[in-house]
């Protein structure tokens, strides 16, 4: 492993050895071990007292788009990409970006380990780094980054999460034919079986204060995979959190394919039964 300083930023390369989750704060305890990263680009310190973060796997038609439009924003937050060796030129775009951008912070993975476990580090390095708020969400542009300052907004309200829900009052899904009986039915399920508060249960679209969430609330969800949301949503619930809803338009994506398979919606399924009775987690 080497590790070098540009410009105040960490650079740690391909051949390192394993590198841990950011550490934790005192007294929190579970984080997982994460394999060995290829890539780590993240300024020395923070700029903003908030951190956006957006996992990624063969983005590159979007990556750009996104981070023009975060990064614009009047908020000033910071951003961090955690990306699971895309294969299709993301890195690239992502690195040469990162190194000029001091509010760019970049990991990336040694191969596709679940955007769960990529959630949970980005929720890890967040209280780590002494971030006040977090806010997540896709990369391939179906969140619209104009909705960020709204979670925001609903969080100075005095939320202690705030979600983005395509089935509240107003907000909108624009999918068409099996993906949107899929989406739609999965949070009819879950809000028939789980009888929560929530209309929305499966976006990754949230933001949250990190001091409000008990430290290992999310960073110790067992999930790899797509029920980490899910298994988030309801764990936020049953802690008693103040959650808020604001309705969006949930946008299809333009370029790229859906990243989840047969075999993930049967794990989510299996996952809503085991919420749905396991009324602890």
């Amino acid at each position: 492993m080497f590790g070098c300083s540009v410009f105040g930023m960490l650079i740690r390369a391909k051949g390192s050895a394993g590198i841990a989750d950011p550490a934790p704060p005192p007294g929190q305890t579970g984080l997982k071990q994460q394999p060995p990263m290829r890539l780590e680009l993240v300024p020395a310190a923070r700029s903003s007292d908030t951190l956006i973060f957006a996992p990624t796997y063969n983005e590159k038609t979007t990556i750009g788009s996104l981070l023009d439009a975060l990064l614009a924003l009047a908020n000033h937050c910071d951003v961090l990409i955690v990306d699971d060796n895309s294969i299709d030129g993301t890195v690239d775009v992502l690195t040469a970006r990162a190194i000029s951008e001091p509010r760019l912070r970049l990991i990336v993975r040694s191969g596709k380990l679940g955007i769960g476990s990529a959630h949970r580090f980005g929720w890890a390095h967040a209280r780590a780094h002494g971030y006040a708020r977090i806010v997540t969400m896709d990369a391939d542009l179906s969140h619209d980054p104009a909705d960020v300052p709204r979670l925001l907004a609903v969080l100075d309200a005095g939320a202690d999460v705030a979600f983005a829900s395509r089935f509240a009052p107003g907000g909108q899904l624009d999918y068409r034919g099996w993906r949107l009986f899929l989406s739609r039915s999965s949070n009819l399920v879950a809000r028939w079986l789980l009888r929560l508060p929530i209309t929305e249960y499966t976006t990754s679209l949230r933001a949250a204060r990190l001091d409000r969430v008990p430290a290992g609330l999310t960073e110790d969800v067992p999930n790899e995979g797509y029920a980490f949301f899910l298994t988030c949503a309801v764990r936020f619930v049953r802690q008693g959190l103040r959650i808020v809803e604001i309705p969006i338009r949930f946008h299809d994506r333009k370029d790229g394919v859906s990243k989840i398979s047969r075999v993930e919606i049967i794990r989510c399924m299996i996952n809503l039964v085991r919420l749905a009775f396991q009324r602890d987690d």
